[in-house]
């Protein structure tokens, strides 16, 4: 090669981003003949398993449920939470909480929410889920509301009477789970939809009483006038480890009381303007 005297002039590679390295996805459907997700978790005696890329989804095998058991007295459930450990997802019709939640410990995602769907289709729509969900997008708080908080308690009609009549909350909704045999029930103010509830849980077969153990703190209540309240709850016998006080810092008076159950509740009177000009005059005078 001869040189001529002029420089070759080396261009700068443009950067661009690399796209992510493709990611396949390995899920389980609950289907008969691999047309539609159209099989309950009690009914499934197979599951078919698919690899699902860019490229769409990929028929990999059909697993026998039998012939994954370890013995013939296996039970069935446990079976199924270790042949499909290998998946991200399991496409189902319908399933319960329990062996949701079993599953979810094994780090399988089951979900009912592709039922009846055609499985090419809804296998595509997963994939481009998850590859959205990769993207790091800010969390819109517009898209988030606080909704409730839930309590076990040990006599659902006793615990319905408290926060009826001792604190003014409204009865929202109740219902009774007969195939699970629990009772539930919403409590707020309010009509429904307004604000933040109380879910209140009792467990037919629970005797004894539940341990709070020492995560939980207490769940708060605003009130207008927490002197005349507490008054009428020390009357009727309301266990008041805190009385009311006014706080050192924000100026609110915040007293604690306890339910049936033990569970602890605060009571938040916010500052109020003739309060506040009180204090400041209280304030002025001392040294």
């Amino acid at each position: 090669m001869l040189y001529d005297g002029v420089e070759d002039k080396v261009e700068t590679p443009v950067q661009r981003e690399t796209p992510p390295a493709p990611t396949i996805l390995r899920v389980a459907v609950a289907t008969r003949d691999g047309q539609r997700i159209d099989f309950h978790f009690g009914q499934a005696e197979s599951f078919w398993i698919y690899a699902v890329s860019a490229d769409g989804p990929r028929f990999v095998e059909e697993r026998q449920i039998a012939e994954h058991a370890l013995h013939e007295d296996e039970d069935k459930r446990e079976t199924i939470y270790r042949m499909l450990a290998d998946c991200s997802d399991l496409l189902i019709a319908k399933i319960g909480a329990t062996p949701q939640e079993a599953l979810a410990k094994v780090g399988v995602q089951a979900s009912n929410m592709y039922a009846g769907k055609d499985v090419s289709s809804a296998l595509a729509e997963l994939y481009a889920a998850k590859l959205a969900a990769m993207a790091d997008a800010a969390v819109d708080s517009s898209e988030f509301r606080l909704l409730h908080a839930m309590l076990r308690v040990a006599d659902l009609d006793r615990s319905i009477d408290f926060y009826t009549r001792k604190l003014g909350m409204q009865l929202m909704e109740r219902r009774e789970h007969k195939k699970n045999m629990f009772s539930q029930a919403y409590l707020g103010y309010g009509g429904p939809g307004s604000g933040m509830t109380l879910e209140l849980v009792a467990n037919w077969m629970r005797d004894e009483p539940y341990v709070h153990g020492d995560a939980f703190g207490h769940i708060a209540v605003g009130v207008t006038n927490i002197m005349r309240l507490c008054d009428r709850l020390a009357v009727a016998g309301v266990p008041m480890p805190r009385p009311p006080r006014a706080q050192r810092h924000g100026e609110s008076v915040v007293a604690f009381i306890e339910d049936p159950d033990g569970y602890r509740v605060e009571l938040v009177q916010a500052p109020q303007p003739e309060a506040d000009a009180a204090l400041d005059d209280v304030s002025s005078t001392q040294v």
